[in-house]
């Protein structure tokens, strides 16, 4: 999960309802070069297990086929994917006009004149490619760009998107591209039905490369098949094929931002709703934009705003979620009966109940099954975020520690952690259940945060603080983690490398600070002053320090970031950032001040609501 669920939220949110959309489309991916007469192969002696990775959601590029089997174009241009939310200025005239005139109408009698109804069917209409049938089946011809054998085998355009999906080259340069592979499958497809393809997959990998074992990298979603593999393969020792197993933020009992609002529907409290939600939701530079859309929602009953939400995601329910078990892998086990009870008990999903019972089953049984394949040899590993806030969508979001989308509970296998933002209770004691610790190791945070205890692998689970889900793949200490437990066999618990790789380490974003270091070197210093030439190379010096150091301090980080980037605008060789700050800051101020106003004089409440004494719903 990631930008295209915010992308997504944003459009059910407020794009659709004061009429501005933005989407971020898939990446293109090419196709393989054909297969040669051989596979580049070591016969098993090379020392390094080849290595599955299960990417995330919409980690994958897919495309739709018309009934002749050419591949359909958007108006763009561009190949259709599942998502088909790459929309061009002509689909955005075309929702425009489709809105208009509900628009205007529910504006001047104040009341839902079709308008709930038509962005509920705008919604639908963007994510339409996912339907499916109450047999689980594509109601369109979608098909996923699969890289069948290994990156080696890949055209350099297939290698570009694979190493932008996951920065894992540093694994290739020790293993060899020979030995990594890339699982794409279709988020909304079947999951037990990956599960399938998934052991096949590595079946193949077995053969092609002459090991008897291979690593899997799941990836966010890409753990929930894992999950599935694992629980209905385990009486086909699907164990003998593993070695390890490196778990990256994994969906390991779903997302409760995708349970809640499934169960719940989208935040309802008064307070959140008019005050919170997007200032919450929306980054730093945007807070003008919530407290705008804080403004604007009252221009309508509060009745309808209600509307709008419950029918979109009712709407987008019925359309995308419903008979996918792949998003029903996506929420949490302890929700299971509710929305099993909620959305397919009429009868007619029946073979859709089926399979997510299956998988329910294996949600249920992820901690003996992994414990199971512990005692049977395969190692296993788990890479967490936390304290960074959960997506504002439900309403009692703040009871959660996660990384904006997985939940610590969720990623960990259970470990404990403070409410988002707090710490553990004062004379806390740890959990226990799979750990304790001792003088030489804590197995709880040190910012009283996070008990890694009652985690299932509490002994092979490093936690990085502050870090969000969708940059995960940014944090280059988290990368060059992955590829040590990949190909050092050596490191096997949070204990064999503490001053390198610590249990408990921060975020951190490489991309800034690598391009103002590149641009540092590449500074022509015959050209400086004394002053100047010594600047620079103590800020390159800082700077690769910096980001050659894996315990990340962020102070430090950032500061060495912006020693770079002042040196270079004071040697001409970038342009000072443009400080909006003071306008911005003071349109923010007013919108906020007007924002908070009303709330305190109107309430939850649209101004046609309070003009006619009414409360909403």
């Amino acid at each position: 999960m990631g930008k295209h669920l915010r992308k997504a939220t944003a459009f059910i949110l407020t794009a659709a309802i004061i009429l501005s959309c933005t989407f971020v489309g898939l990446s293109p991916a090419a196709q393989e070069t054909p297969r040669d007469s051989h596979f580049p192969v070591c016969d098993g002696n090379c020392g390094y297990c080849p290595t599955i990775v299960i990417p995330g959601v919409f980690q994958s590029a897919t495309r739709m086929y018309d009934d002749n089997g050419d591949v359909m174009l958007d108006s763009n241009g561009k190949p259709l994917t599942q998502l088909m939310v790459d929309l061009s200025k002509k689909d955005i005239v075309k929702i425009v006009f489709k809105s208009i005139v509900p628009l205007l109408s529910s504006l001047l009698f104040q009341a839902d004149v079709g308008l709930s109804g038509t962005i509920a069917s705008i919604a639908s209409d963007v994510l339409s490619g996912n339907e499916k049938d109450t047999n689980g089946k594509h109601i369109k011809n979608i098909d996923v760009i699969r890289y069948k054998h290994s990156v080696a085998m890949c055209d350099q355009d297939g290698k570009d998107f694979i190493y932008g999906k996951i920065p894992l080259s540093g694994y290739s340069k020790i293993a060899g591209e020979d030995h990594l592979y890339f699982f794409t499958y279709n988020s909304f497809d079947s999951i037990l039905g990956l599960a399938d393809e998934l052991y096949e997959f590595i079946q193949q990998v077995k053969q092609e490369t002459g090991h008897d074992k291979i690593n899997l990298v799941p990836i966010s979603q890409g753990a929930t098949i894992a999950s599935a593999l694992f629980e209905c393969y385990k009486d086909r020792d699907i164990a003998g094929d593993l070695n390890r197993v490196v778990y990256i933020v994994p969906a390991l009992d779903g997302s409760m931002v995708l349970s809640k609002i499934m169960c719940e529907g989208i935040v309802s409290t008064d307070e959140m709703l008019y005050g919170r939600l997007f200032p919450t939701l929306l980054d730093s530079n945007q807070q003008w934009l919530a407290y705008l859309i804080n403004i604007a929602l009252r221009l309508f009953p509060k009745n309808l705003v209600h509307s709008i939400l419950d029918k979109t995601v009712v709407s987008l329910a019925d359309k995308v979620f419903v008979n996918s078990t792949c998003m029903w892998a996506l929420t949490c086990s302890e929700d299971y009966d509710t929305l099993v009870e909620k959305y397919l008990s009429d009868g007619k999903h029946d073979v859709i109940k089926a399979e997510t019972d299956i998988y329910h089953r294996a949600q249920v049984n992820r901690v003996s099954n992994i414990l199971a394949m512990k005692e049977q040899g395969v190692k296993f590993f788990d890479v967490v975020n936390y304290d960074y806030p959960l997506y504002p969508l439900f309403d009692d979001w703040e009871d959660f520690n996660a990384d904006g989308i997985i939940e610590v509970s969720s990623g960990s296998l259970g470990a404990v952690s403070a409410p988002f933002g707090q710490t553990l209770p004062d004379g806390y004691v740890e959990d226990g259940t799979y750990g304790a610790s001792t003088e030489e190791h804590s197995y709880i945070s040190p910012d009283m945060v996070v008990d890694a205890t009652a985690g299932a692998l509490c002994d092979s689970t490093f936690y990085f603080k502050n870090q969000d889900h969708e940059k995960t793949g940014r944090n280059d200490v988290i990368m060059r983690l992955a590829i040590e437990l990949l190909t050092d066999e050596e490191f096997v618990s949070v204990r064999t490398y503490p001053d390198i790789y610590p249990q408990f380490n921060s975020a951190r974003h490489n991309v800034a600070i690598s391009n103002a270091l590149a641009a540092a070197k590449a500074v022509d210093k015959s050209a400086l002053s004394d002053d100047d030439r010594a600047e620079l190379n103590a800020a390159i010096a800082e700077g690769e320090a910096q980001l050659n150091t894996t315990v990340v301090d962020p102070v430090a980080f950032k500061a060495a970031e912006q020693r770079l980037i002042d040196i270079l605008v004071k040697t001409g060789n970038r342009e000072a950032a443009k400080d909006k700050s003071a306008a911005t800051g003071f349109f923010t101020y007013v919108l906020k001040f007007i924002s908070n106003a009303l709330y305190i004089y109107l309430g939850p409440r649209g101004f046609s609501d309070a003009l006619l004494f009414r409360h909403g719903k």
